[in-house]
């Protein structure tokens, strides 16, 4: 089974459903926490914001170091840091050490750390044909998917364990960040197993060839398209829509809990029927007649009159919104040199990580002084305004089994 996906690429599908687990479940209540230790909203978005700029330093770092240092160390390190993290939060209270952890950590953001999915990506571009690069993101996609949707379902546990052991609040909330090191710890040792197959022969750094003109151009572009996209969805991370349904309708955290688990289950069910798609009409095309109508529901679930219609409108976005991440992700790799994988995953990630970064704050801010909904309207605007243009822009730029079959 899977026996066109090399070794590596299989410890890695293994590593996405512990990490997606992970942050799946912190994600949820992350934002909440803030709140029970004293933070304001306005400053849990610099928190998130903070971390998301972190984020984009390692980004950056790992993209240009990785293939000199080894992807696999690099890998490592992130884990470990993951791990740390999740430690401090379990046995410290004072937010003077918990914001800074949770800043360089990334902690709280649904996607995981960052520049280690990143370096996964670029690995797994490398261990499959051409022609099956799009479904093995999907598959990657769908496990990662899945387990988010557990670990949203396991957010319940913070209740369960304030009802089973008489914890208060706190105590259950630190409870979870040590059940997130240790999971963590694990991904860790999958990441060590990683052959010198993950890694790429480079020349002598004096001789490393620089980005081809066309790569530039490429990346360039994309690099704008998807830093507005970005902005957008930063203004709706997990952590802010969980805080949205707990101060509109009053929802405890095991109510919300299975919101997000709903919402990846839906997500999960689209990425293998994206790949299908994509190999049907294409990358750009699939990305853009699946985002683009999730967007418009984006800017209309807030003013949906109860909660049972806002949660419907909320699952039904979720089945299309995500159907572009493992065409966007394997599109990238596409256009792209073997060699030049690792750089472009840096860059690329570069404005798209800092419009990430801001937006939180923003939303954080809009949220609390000018409207608690406000952000879904400019949010689903924006990442519309995004859909289009990137569907005029890169409709002819075509990947190299797209390329084959035309």
């Amino acid at each position: 089974m899977l026996d066109w996906i090399s070794r590596d690429g299989k410890l890695l599908l293994a590593v996405r459903p512990l990490q997606s687990f992970a942050s799946g479940f912190v994600s949820v209540f992350f934002a909440v926490y803030l709140g029970v230790i004293g933070l304001p909203l306005w400053q849990i978005g610099l928190v998130l914001t903070g971390g998301l700029l972190c984020s984009t330093a390692f980004n950056l770092v790992a993209g240009f170091l990785a293939d000199r240092v080894g992807r696999r160390r690099m890998l490592v390190l992130f884990g470990l840091l993951a791990a740390f993290s999740g430690a401090v939060f379990a046995f410290v209270s004072n937010p003077v050490v918990l914001v800074p952890v949770a800043v360089i950590s990334t902690l709280g953001y649904r996607g995981g750390f960052g520049p280690a999915n990143m370096l996964e990506r670029v690995i797994l571009a490398q261990s499959c044909p051409d022609r099956r690069r799009t479904r093995m993101y999907a598959i990657r996609s769908t496990l990662g998917s899945l387990a988010t949707s557990a670990g949203s379902l396991f957010t319940g546990m913070v209740v369960l364990l304030q009802a089973w052991l008489a914890l208060t609040e706190a105590a259950s909330y630190k409870t979870m960040f040590g059940v997130y090191a240790v999971l963590n710890l694990a991904v860790v040792v999958l990441y060590s197993q990683l052959s010198r197959e993950a890694e790429v022969e480079l020349p002598p750094e004096e001789d490393l060839p620089p980005l081809s003109p066309e790569t530039r151009r490429n990346v360039l572009k994309l690099s704008l398209l998807f830093s507005v996209d970005s902005f957008g969805g930063g203004l709706l991370t997990s952590s802010l829509v969980s805080y949205w349904f707990f101060v509109r309708f009053g929802l405890d955290m095991d109510a919300i809990g299975v919101i997000f688990s709903v919402s990846s289950l839906l997500a999960a069910a689209s990425f293998m029927l994206a790949a299908r798609i994509s190999e049907r009409i294409g990358l750009i095309n699939t990305m853009v007649y699946s985002h683009l109508p999730a967007n418009i529901m984006t800017m209309t679930i807030p003013y949906m009159p109860t909660l049972a219609a806002s949660t419907a409108l909320y699952l039904s976005r979720a089945l299309l919104s995500q159907m572009d991440v493992p065409t966007r992700q394997s599109y990238v790799m596409a256009i792209v040199k073997p060699e030049e994988r690792s750089r472009v995953a840096g860059l690329i990630n570069l404005p798209r990580s800092l419009t990430l970064a801001v937006s939180p704050s923003l939303a954080g801010f809009i949220m609390q002084f000018m409207g608690l909904s406000l952000p879904f309207l400019i949010a689903g605007g924006l990442k519309a305004a995004y859909d289009l243009a990137l569907y005029f822009t890169f409709r002819n730029v075509k990947p190299p089994e797209e390329e084959r079959e035309g």
